[in-house]
């Protein structure tokens, strides 16, 4: 009898030994089905077998044993891709992140609803940090010109906001 055939023979026992090594009777399935591939492309023994059985167990044990330990390291895997997918619990999320995105949308086009000067000195005052001082030196405009175009457009940004 070829080994291939023995699988076959003592498949019930095979999976029921299976079944408890594993601890599952589909792994233990699977593992009587790698066996029989396994022993039906062996073409020869190096030397001969006293109990085809015995060796037919054997084989499938090992097989099982190799099964377990791809399954724990596919775990392991696992769990490790999905340590390394948890999210930063101090990071904002999704919901925030749009949010925030909408708000800086509004606020961007009330500032560029501005007239160019208005934009122009809170640009310099915002981005640059320039003094109104400064600001009013540099344009050749009063302080209060400067103030006057920065509330214009502070309450620009605060309808923008409050439009919610």
């Amino acid at each position: 009898m070829m080994l291939a055939e023995t699988v076959v023979a003592h498949y019930r026992e095979l999976v029921d030994f299976l079944s408890r090594r594993t601890g599952s009777r589909d792994a233990a399935q699977d593992c009587a089905q790698e066996t029989w591939i396994k022993l039906a492309r062996a073409r020869a023994l190096k030397a001969p077998v006293d109990n085809l059985r015995a060796y037919v167990f054997q084989v499938a044990a090992n097989l099982a044993i190799d099964l377990q330990r791809r399954d724990t390291a596919e775990q392991r895997k696992q769990t490790v891709y999905a340590q390394s997918q948890v999210a930063d619990p101090s990071a904002p999320d999704t919901l925030d992140v749009a949010a925030m995105r909408q708000t800086i949308a509004r606020l961007e086009a009330a500032i560029l609803r501005q007239p160019v000067r208005t934009r122009q000195i809170f640009l310099m005052h915002k981005i640059d940090g320039d003094s109104y001082g400064d600001i009013a030196q540099a344009l050749a405009v009063s302080v209060k010109t400067v103030e006057k175009h920065m509330t214009r457009v502070l309450l620009a940004c605060r309808q923008a906001l409050a439009d919610d």
